[in-house]
């Protein structure tokens, strides 16, 4: 019995444990749970069947609120974008009235300039000059080129905001056509290209707007001259049914790829969108044309082979009566009739170099109306102007032998851009050399960053002032001058330098001289200051000349040579009185001076000395002597003679002074190149100190004596740039 109730008992546990079961299955409800018998199998089991339920149950909870916080997130996100979504409808909106705007704020002055400039023309005011009138025509086709462009951008706005209005009426194709041709005449100017109206008059009128069609057929025709170079563009029509008639306009040009066929229609799209594209535009004509013909009832296509030519095709339907109005065709035509007289042939580009003593500016850029605006800015600052239509051919003049003194290059030209005209410049010049200005209508600070890394001088962003333009030239061409004067100063130096050098007394003919130790130094500095000495050997003596001369550079050394001159003329001719010797040199350096026109005067002191003693004459440094028992003289020079080369006559102003040397005694003999020396802290090395060092070494030869004090002075300047002249002669009595 006892084990039918254990055996009763376990049935039930299971009964219990898959009735639970079965409803978490049914109901998905992770709550229910199996009662627990702790101390049998079945309730074991039910015991980790419970725990299982309550991990589920816990993942469950967590499950759901993960997907509530991820709903709200999505609401969240969907409103944000439906929220943006509108934002950009409104901004859309606000671009497409801006562009709207603007186009039509354009067009009010564009008329004023464009009426008053043909109103000029046709000497509404008082005759004009053909050069005058010539340039009234260029504003006026300029701004013709720019009305069509704003025409192009407003038709653009208002077929977005779908409210382009069309005002169709019959009209004669090949009249439309005659009036576009005219308009397109100035474009083909300078091109081996014809065009040929094939329309037959006697085709039938469409129904088409008049303004609209002919900005069709301006668009087309211009973009076939703007990729044609040579042959011809021809219009002709034809009908197709009774109902259409088949418009086309081909070229002979490089044609276009067949996988632009559809694109090239689209907005702001072109075939080449690069710097060195050979050909401009914004990319909306093509798109705005398909869009007219569109809404004319019509349709337009491309059929093209590259290098062979393009054909654009479009249909209109014809008109249902024949009541064709010509008067505002006659009106276009006598508007644009100017352009054919006048426009781009009476300034031809040509070299405008007539000033032999006037700067040379290469302008080079690929628009006649942007060259004839350089032409007329740099006339008036009276430049050498020579022009050039692209790179190549600015490059080919260069290499012909033309030198510019600066170059004005635009920046987007075809085939070759001005940046690779710069980098091909710079392969021969260095920006020092030849100053080169980019000028474009692109302003990105990519643009400019990008130019001056190639090695351009400036960038300037079109339409430039003309007072800007003016004073960047000049100021480059000024920095280039200052380039060239350095160059100049810096041969004129090396000259110096090397003449200073071969003037010096040779050793040999200081060791020469028997009563007397003789040593002396000269360095020139970076810029050479004309310091001078010599020591040359008479019949009555030998006499030590040192001096320096005002300025630097070639005009100091050349007077430096003619007192080396002089000094030695008349020690050739035996004149021993002292203080006539220095007259004689003053007056020779004065009559030089004033004929050459020199802006110098120079120092000197003229030492004799014959048995033991010293006859001193001239003004310069105080000269030292140091004593063989170590006492210090300090000879004054300032009352023993004037600057040389101020006035014709100083005889009244020179005296001379005599000192007796006895042996071991020390002379030294400077220039202010040693006392003037600076160091770091723009300390000057002084007298004191070169005193000082001549004491502590006078019982040492006068070649020892010398290496001391310049060893002392090196220490004492350091790694300071040294700007003048160190001279330096020591005597020893023997």
């Amino acid at each position: 019995m006892g084990l039918n109730v254990s055996e009763h008992q376990a049935k039930t546990e299971v009964y219990e444990l898959f009735c639970v079961m079965d409803a978490q299955a049914k109901t998905q409800d992770f709550s229910l749970r199996v009662p627990v018998e702790p101390y049998t199998e079945v309730g074991k089991i039910a015991y980790r069947y419970n725990q299982v339920m309550d991990s589920l149950a816990d993942y469950a909870k967590r499950i759901q609120d993960l997907n509530s916080n991820l709903e709200q997130k999505v609401r969240d996100r969907t409103a944000e974008l439906a929220q943006a979504n509108q934002e950009l409808k409104r901004l859309d909106q606000l671009k497409d009235q801006f562009l709207a705007n603007t186009s039509h704020e354009l067009r009010t002055p564009l008329n004023g300039i464009i009426g008053i400039s043909e109103s000029l023309i046709e000497g509404a005011t008082e005759p004009l000059s053909e050069k005058t009138r010539a340039h009234l025509a260029m504003i006026v086709s300029s701004g013709r080129r720019l009305f069509n462009l704003v025409n192009d951008i407003l038709d653009f706005s208002k077929m977005i905001q779908n409210n382009l209005e069309l005002q169709p009426k019959p009209l004669e194709l090949r009249a439309i056509v005659e009036v576009v041709l005219l308009m397109c005449q100035p474009l083909v100017i300078k091109k081996n290209l014809q065009l040929v109206n094939q329309i037959n008059p006697d085709l039938p009128a469409v129904q088409a707007d008049e303004n609209r069609l002919q900005q069709i057929f301006y668009n087309l025709i211009g973009n076939s001259i703007k990729f044609t170079n040579s042959g011809q563009i021809e219009i002709a029509a034809a009908k197709i049914n009774n109902h259409q008639i088949a418009i086309s306009v081909s070229d002979t040009g490089i044609g276009i790829p067949e996988d632009k066929f559809e694109t090239i229609f689209e907005s702001f799209q072109q075939g080449d969108g690069s710097t060195a594209r050979e050909h401009g535009g914004t990319g909306l004509g093509l798109a705005v044309t398909k869009k007219l013909v569109e809404l004319q009832k019509g349709e337009i296509w491309v059929e093209s082979k590259l290098n062979q030519g393009s054909k654009f095709t479009f249909t209109l339907p014809i008109a249902d009566t024949e009541s064709v109005t010509t008067a505002s065709l006659l009106e276009t035509s006598k508007f644009v009739s100017l352009d054919i007289s006048n426009d781009y042939q009476v300034l031809p580009i040509t070299q405008t170099e007539n000033n032999h003593n006037a700067l040379t500016i290469l302008i080079v850029d690929d628009e006649p109306v942007n060259l004839q605006v350089l032409v007329n800015y740099l006339s008036l600052a009276n430049y050498n102007i020579v022009q050039a239509n692209n790179g190549q051919e600015a490059l080919d003049l260069i290499n012909k032998g033309l030198k510019p003194d600066l170059v004005l290059l635009d920046v987007m030209m075809p085939k070759m851009t001005g940046y690779e005209v710069t980098r091909q410049l710079r392969d021969r010049f260095p920006p020092t050399e030849l100053p080169i200005l980019l000028l474009t209508a692109k302003n990105q600070v990519e643009d400019l960053v990008t130019g001056l890394d190639i090695g351009a001088n400036d960038y300037l962003s079109k339409p430039i002032p003309k007072d800007e333009l003016l004073s960047r030239i000049k100021t480059h061409l000024n920095l280039a001058h200052l380039r060239d004067e350095n160059l100049r100063l810096a041969t004129e130096i090396d000259i110096s330098r090397r003449l200073q050098e071969m003037l010096l007394p040779k050793p040999q003919e200081l060791a020469e001289i028997d009563s007397l130790d003789i040593a002396g130094f000269m360095e020139p500095a970076a810029e050479v200051g004309g310091d001078y000495y010599d020591i040359l050997q008479s019949q009555t003596g030998i006499k030590i000349g040192i001096g320096d001369v005002t300025g630097h550079g070639l005009e100091s050394g050349l007077l430096m040579i003619m007192a080396q001159t002089a000094i030695r003329t008349l020690t050739e001719i035996n004149e021993t009185d002292a203080c006539n010797f220095l007259a004689v040199i003053n007056r020779t350096l004065y009559k030089n001076i004033e004929r050459i026109g020199l802006d110098k005067n120079m120092t000197l002191v003229l030492v004799d000395y014959q048995q033991g003693e010293l006859c001193i004459t001239g003004q310069h440094e105080e000269i030292i002597i140091v004593r063989a028992n170590g006492q210090v003289e300090q000879i004054d020079t300032i009352d023993l003679g004037l600057p040389l080369g101020l006035d014709a006559e100083i005889i009244d102003f020179i005296a001379q002074k005599q000192v007796k040397l006895n042996p071991d005694d020390v002379v030294v003999l400077y220039t202010d190149g040693i006392t003037e020396a600076e160091n770091i802290d723009n300390n000057q090395y002084g007298l004191e100190r070169l005193v000082e060092v001549i004491i502590q070494q006078h019982l040492q030869t006068s070649a020892q004596i010398r290496e001391a004090i310049i060893a002392d002075l090196r220490q004492f300047i350091g790694q300071q740039k040294v700007y003048d002249d160190i001279t330096l002669v020591v005597l020893k009595q023997k």
